[in-house]
């Protein structure tokens, strides 16, 4: 199946490499791989020979060249095929996805550019996050930030506030952002920075000018107002020892508290939102890989999840953050408390 006959030069293109993991986004449309660029923009780097080409046409899906395959597997936003070693995402009807695993090369096509971007984007999250998980290094669903050296990690579940906690900070001296949705967590226990684009809900006021805004309409969650890692420059942190590690709980009042967690609790948070990976995109569908060889490779996973959440934990304090409605209240009762955790180490 050909996609692009255009030659290279009329291409407009985007490489990154993601900790070792080089990839290019290819389209005609300058616009979406600028879109595109402004999501990965930390990880951007020179035109080079990339292992992973994600190629996109704006162009209705070509469902008559495909084979003839029974569905393997449904997900909220697609019907799975496999043909062999490729694999072939149907969003229903508004996009294709083509991912031949061999030449680890990926076919988008559609035409609503939101649905085309969320797509490629998704795959980008895949991949990156198997590369990654091959590592020893994984992602949990958290807000990773750091404090005069000291790491940071604030679990909340999706829509929780990390996105508006991430920002409230880094407008106080001494913060720095490794990621506000997945930060990296090594084999040390260590946080390492994976810093994407921010989102907040569209009728959030954030103060950050427009030229750093975007909104988009996603295929299930509905519209999100995207903030550039750009407008962040030289606030995003390197890897860092983690020193507190909180595990957020809403409240519908406006109490504001930071109190000592039990290990065990705190490790039951962790076994949801890294171990398990609740919140955190895996994208497994563009492996589809069959049930047995699945479960194999997720319990070698896991295994790899419980160390090196072990050692975070042998690395942090516990605590519970009480968040109420008050954003401001929130912010300040952290701020105020890890000052003081500062103040009682330097003395």
């Amino acid at each position: 199946m050909t996609l692009l006959p255009q030659s290279q030069e009329s291409l407009a293109t985007a490489c990154f490499n993601f900790y070792g993991l080089s990839l290019e986004i290819c389209s005609p449309s300058v616009s979406l791989v600028e879109e595109l660029r402004r999501d990965f923009s930390y990880f951007l780097t020179p035109a080079q020979k990339a292992q992973v080409q994600v190629r996109v046409q704006l162009l209705p899906p070509p469902y008559p060249d495909l084979p003839s395959v029974p569905a393997a597997r449904f997900t909220v936003r697609n019907v799975c095929f496999r043909h062999n070693q490729v694999i072939y995402l149907d969003y229903f009807g508004q996009g294709l996805a083509v991912f031949d695993r061999r030449t680890q090369q990926c076919d988008v096509y559609g035409t609503v550019p939101d649905v085309v971007h969320e797509i490629v984007y998704l795959f980008v999250l895949s991949t990156v996050g198997r590369h990654l998980d091959n590592l020893g290094i994984h992602r949990v669903h958290a807000l990773g930030m750091s404090y005069h050296q000291q790491g940071i990690l604030l679990l909340l579940p999706s829509g929780g506030g990390k996105s508006t906690m991430a920002v409230e900070l880094l407008r106080q001296p001494g913060f720095f952002l490794l990621s506000e949705d997945t930060p990296l967590i090594d084999r040390r226990g260590f946080m390492r920075p994976f810093p994407l684009r921010l989102g907040v809900r569209p009728e959030q006021p954030t103060g950050i000018p427009a030229q750093h805004l975007r909104t988009m309409q996603r295929m299930v969650f509905g519209p999100k107002t995207l903030i550039d890692i750009e407008y962040f420059q030289g606030r995003v942190g390197q890897a860092v020892e983690p020193h507190f590690l909180f595990v957020g709980q809403r409240h519908l009042g406006n109490a504001s508290a930071i109190i000592p967690l039990s290990r065990r609790r705190a490790f039951s948070a962790l076994l949801q939102d890294l171990v398990i990976g609740r919140g955190v995109y895996q994208g497994r569908e563009f492996l589809c890989e069959p049930k047995f060889r699945e479960l194999r490779d997720k319990g070698k996973l896991g295994i790899a999840r419980v160390y090196n959440s072990l050692r975070l934990l042998a690395r942090t304090s516990s605590h519970r953050f009480i968040l109420g409605r008050d954003i401001e209240k929130n912010r300040q009762t952290l701020i105020e408390f890890l000052q003081r955790a500062l103040d009682s180490r330097a003395r």
